[in-house]
């Protein structure tokens, strides 16, 4: 769950009418895989990797978009192409890291590896 909330830039005397977007997200995970995984090393990957590289890929297929609709079709397609090179990079991350929701490797209760 979560809430998006667009905050007009003070000052901002623009026709484009520039913003900051505020995003609070709420993961909701069954109880057993909460109380393993609170405050471990999976919590802050998934916050400060997987979310961030998320928003800021958000942010920069944004900016290709509005780059295309003002006619620099260069910039927009830079930014389009950065966006699809971090995904390539999130997707080998998770795939080395067995995290790949293709993944062959299943983690059990214990940590183990099948």
């Amino acid at each position: 769950t979560g809430v998006v909330e667009f905050v007009p830039s003070t000052g901002d005397d623009s026709s484009t009418g520039t913003c900051t977007i505020k995003v609070r997200m709420a993961f909701v995970v069954p109880r057993l895989l909460a109380n393993l995984f609170h405050g471990t090393i999976v919590e802050d990957f998934l916050r400060n990797k997987i979310m961030k590289w998320s928003l800021e890929m958000f942010r920069d297929v944004v900016k290709g978009d509005l780059a295309l609709e003002e006619g620099n079709v260069e910039l927009g397609d830079a930014l389009f192409g950065a966006v699809e090179g971090k995904a390539s990079a999130i997707e080998a991350t998770l795939a080395s890291s067995g995290m790949s929701p293709g993944s062959s490797a299943k983690q059990t209760i214990d940590g183990e590896q099948e």
